[in-house]
């Protein structure tokens, strides 16, 4: 009696059932595991504050997908093979040798490359879509210096505030506001309302700076010599941290936005992005008052020193102590009673000439105990740190008060 054995209906062993049914469970895992670190890893980032920080994130999202994929594929691998392969007890021989498997060459060198092909067009949209300026949007001037932002906001004659007429302006006031160069006024923080982009125009006084907003998810250099831009939708009222990504100098730290508690009430200091609810708000809890302010400036000229100190256009706050504008600089010589001790600082000098001097040229009269670092003020409009002979003048006209 014959037997006939059919070799191409044999079924797979239970081994085989058993590996490929491993095999699906790894790559579903695998899969599973690379979606769940995409998932959970972005809570630990902070929030969304802009539109760009939601197509940011949706980009590293991806990203941690692909990478927590072929992290956990890679993890697995090497747990297998240390568990399948590894040397049996008393086992002396050196292992098989291997040569080169040409399909898995290709897979390894094919799959990666569409992986970067996808990451590259996906990432050239998102730079793209942020960095396309809208027809109509809020540009502000932004100066990086050692060690402080100042925001400069322009003022036109179509933004005057609500009841100020040209009519109204002193003549000097006025030719400002319809010169080439326009009329601005500074101020410490950035301040902008949601749903509104907002383009930031940058320059640097001295060195390099790097302008960030953590919760907005934008970084820009600011680079000597030449102009940079960045541009941001805000969608969540609130205020955020501005910090300097770039180290400048020994006042590196004080470019950061920081926080007081005067009387039960927060005190913002230093660089920080408030974020109004509308235009409405912004215009009037912040832009009016300002412009108010440049518009209508002090006659007395203490009080332009005060208020122009005040404003942020000169970063004297972040270096210095002054009790009077809530300064608490630990970099240069504390300016308190400044108009007395000037008086007798160097001989044959009043204290008016010796500010000044030491305002033009910091180097001349270094106080003991600190180093050349302060910023050199020039008097000619083309230089870097330009500061008028007039502001000059009201900056000391404050100072020289400063007795207690």
């Amino acid at each position: 009696m014959g037997v006939n054995i059919n070799l191409n209906n044999r079924q797979p062993s239970g081994g085989q059932s058993l590996s490929i049914v491993w095999i699906i469970a790894g790559v579903l895992g695998i899969i599973f595991g690379g979606l769940l670190i995409g998932a959970l890893t972005p809570t630990l980032l902070p929030v969304q504050g802009s539109a760009e920080s939601q197509q940011v994130d949706a980009l590293f999202r991806f990203m941690l997908v692909i990478g927590g994929a072929i992290f956990l594929l890679v993890i697995g691998v090497l747990i297998y093979a240390a568990a399948a392969f590894r040397a049996k007890p008393g086992d002396r021989a050196d292992g098989p040798p291997i040569h080169g498997n040409t399909t898995l060459e290709l897979v390894w060198t094919i799959i990666p490359a569409i992986i970067v092909v996808i990451l590259t067009i996906y990432s050239y949209q998102v730079w793209i879509s942020i960095r396309t300026i809208q027809p109509l949007n809020h540009d502000v001037e932004v100066v990086g210096q050692r060690f402080a932002w100042t925001f400069n906001y322009d003022i036109t004659p179509e933004t005057l505030p609500a009841g100020v007429s040209a009519a109204q302006l002193d003549e000097t006031v006025l030719a400002t506001l319809n010169s080439e160069e326009g009329l601005q006024f500074s101020h410490p923080q950035l301040h902008t309302w949601v749903g509104e982009q907002i383009e930031l125009k940058m320059r640097t006084e001295d060195v390099n700076h790097a302008f960030w907003i953590p919760d907005m998810r934008i970084k820009q250099d600011l680079l000597s010599g030449r102009e940079t831009s960045i541009t941001f939708t805000p969608i969540r009222a609130g205020i955020y941290r501005i910090v300097c990504a770039e180290l400048c100098g020994a006042g590196h730290g004080n470019m950061a936005g920081t926080s007081v508690l005067i009387d039960g009430e927060v005190d913002l200091r230093g660089a920080w992005l408030v974020v109004h609810e509308d235009e409405q708000t912004y215009l009037r809890e912040f832009y009016e008052p300002e412009a108010q302010k440049a518009l209508f400036p002090p006659e007395d000229p203490v009080e332009r020193g005060r208020q122009m100190l005040a404003s942020g256009a000169y970063p004297c706050g972040t270096c210095h102590v002054l009790a009077d504008q809530n300064w608490n600089g630990n970099i240069g010589p504390n300016l308190n009673n400044i108009g007395t001790r000037a008086a007798s600082r160097v001989g044959g000098q009043t204290a008016e000439q010796y500010l000044h001097n030491s305002i033009r040229n910091p180097g001349a009269y270094l106080v003991p105990g600190f180093g050349n670092l302060m910023t050199q003020f020039n008097d000619e409009s083309g230089e870097p740190n330009y500061m008028p002979e007039e502001d000059l003048n009201a900056i000391i006209a404050y100072l020289l008060t400063q007795t207690q």
